[in-house]
């Protein structure tokens, strides 16, 4: 009786969950993440900064054959930044291709604060990452003004925001892949890349092939909610007491109607 009991209440509950748990974005996260611009190009005569200090437009990295693998992120983020340039090294390790000479490895930071001699470290600590020490030119980390990296990010369909409250930026993970010629060929969305998916990606994109949009929906967010208010905490303890309080009543609705039913049953002649 009892295992029926269960049986029926984690039933209705999973039923019920969905339409409870829909948490409700604060207003910063709103329009944050990605709208898939397959088949679109960048504009590529924006004007950057290479982490070494030299001017550059980003044509100069595209239209020698070699495919892209774009990530945006920036310096000061702790957060998914990290995790996100992290899943980068590690499936840049594991593939049998080699950037800079198989395709071209490339960060624009979206910080436009954000200075050459931070981004150099930070290029020092990925190319170190990769197996890499001292070989700048294995990966490229641009900076630049607030103009050309909103141009960029909106070619993109890369939606963030910044928040002055908590002095960052709320933004998707994505790392993006490109054709030799600046076309927008697959997009990766969150943190979980397989070395063989993004190989296949650049393969396909050195051809001038462009993938069919991905059934995604869902992008990862970083931002950082005011440890004061502590939002994050106070909106998984909602959902938390909801959830505990529908399976509670559930579990003892379903126990208490088997056993009267039971009762009933033993009592008839």
């Amino acid at each position: 009786m009892i295992r029926i009991a269960l049986a029926l209440g984690l039933v209705a509950a999973s039923a019920a969950a969905p339409a409870a748990a829909q948490p409700v974005r604060p207003p910063v996260l709103q329009g944050i993440g990605l709208d898939e611009h397959l088949g679109a190009r960048i504009p590529l005569d924006l004007p950057f900064t290479e982490a070494a200090g030299r001017r550059v437009r980003l044509g100069e990295f595209f239209g020698d054959g070699k495919p892209v693998v774009m990530v945006l992120a920036y310096v000061r983020c702790k957060m998914l930044c990290s995790l996100v340039l992290g899943a980068t090294t590690a499936v840049v390790r594991a593939m049998p291709l080699t950037p800079g000479r198989d395709y071209r490895l490339i960060t624009v930071s979206i910080d436009p604060d954000e200075e050459s001699a931070a981004a150099a470290a930070r290029r020092a600590e990925l190319v170190a990452r990769i197996g890499r020490p001292g070989a700048a030119d294995r990966w490229i980390y641009l900076v630049g003004a607030e103009h050309p990296i909103r141009a960029l990010a909106e070619a993109l369909g890369f939606h963030y925001r910044w928040d002055p409250r908590t002095e960052q930026f709320a933004h998707p993970a994505v790392i993006t892949v490109l054709t030799p010629d600046g076309t927008i060929a697959r997009y990766f969305q969150g943190i979980d890349v397989a070395p063989a998916a993004l190989a296949g990606a650049l393969h396909n994109a050195a051809a001038g092939q462009v993938a069919q949009a991905s059934l995604a929906e869902t992008v990862l967010s970083c931002f950082r909610f005011d440890p004061a208010e502590r939002a994050h905490r106070a909106l998984i303890d909602r959902y938390l007491q909801i959830g505990g309080a529908v399976i509670t009543a559930l579990l003892g609705g379903s126990v208490l109607g088997l056993y009267r039913w039971e009762r009933r049953r033993r009592r008839r002649p």
